[in-house]
């Protein structure tokens, strides 16, 4: 009897075994499991290594001449100013190459002119093509002639709004010179001079991305939140 009993035992775990094994390898049959994995990159801005003006050649080794994205190359240290004189200053905005197509703002703040000086005895800038004005200062009467503010790259075209900077995989790219130079006027006065006379340029790269339109009106309301912080 006990014979029985341990045969039947027996018996049955061997059924659940086999009832078990038969489900797992239904289970292994009639599903599948897959997965991708995703990499993203972050948005970048590299800093330019070569020459605007001599592209065969590096950047020069001189931080008054060269901050991050920003370059002077005509910049003489500690140049004077004097009525009638005008002193080379030609800040140049670039993006280093792999960077992202960016909107680039610039931002001048003069200090040059003391409190009390009129606005026609102050020096001013007057900006080259491929720049714009958003927010600035001009002398009175004079609407060319620029004392400071906020400026965008609008690129080659006449009367054109902001315009990414097109980066290249291969070269550094340049917006070209916010300006060449600062003029003093001639009828301006050893008073009208600040102590000490300081110009702050400031530049501001926005990452473009492929909604031109939503880029754009983003990238013009980062530079101004920007620019009120400089003030």
């Amino acid at each position: 009897m006990e014979n029985k009993r341990k045969k039947r035992y027996g018996i049955v775990a061997a059924l659940l075994l086999l009832v078990l094994a038969a489900g797992v390898g239904t289970y292994a049959w009639l599903t599948a499991q897959s997965i991708l994995t995703n990499n993203f990159t972050t948005a970048g801005i590299n800093k330019p290594t070569t020459n605007p003006d001599h592209p065969d050649q590096p950047l020069p080794d001189d931080n008054t001449k060269v901050n991050g994205n920003l370059t002077e190359t005509k910049w003489v240290k500690d140049s004077k100013l004097a009525p009638g004189v005008s002193v080379a200053k030609n800040p140049n905005v670039g993006i280093g190459k792999g960077s992202e197509n960016a909107y680039v703002y610039a931002f001048v703040k003069n200090e040059t002119a003391s409190d009390t000086a009129a606005d026609s005895h102050k020096t001013y800038f007057t900006i080259n093509q491929g720049w714009k004005a958003v927010q600035a200062d001009t002398v009175t009467g004079e609407p060319t002639h620029y004392l400071g503010g906020l400026f965008v790259y609008v690129g080659e075209g006449e009367g054109a709004e902001a315009t990414p900077l097109i980066a290249s995989e291969t070269e550094d790219k340049w917006t070209g010179e916010l300006f060449s130079q600062v003029t003093t006027p001639k009828e301006t006065e050893q008073k009208d001079f600040a102590n000490p006379a300081v110009m702050k340029v400031n530049c501001f790269i926005y990452a473009a991305d492929n909604t031109a339109e939503g880029s754009s009106t983003s990238a013009l309301n980062a530079a101004k939140d920007w620019a009120n912080g400089l003030k």
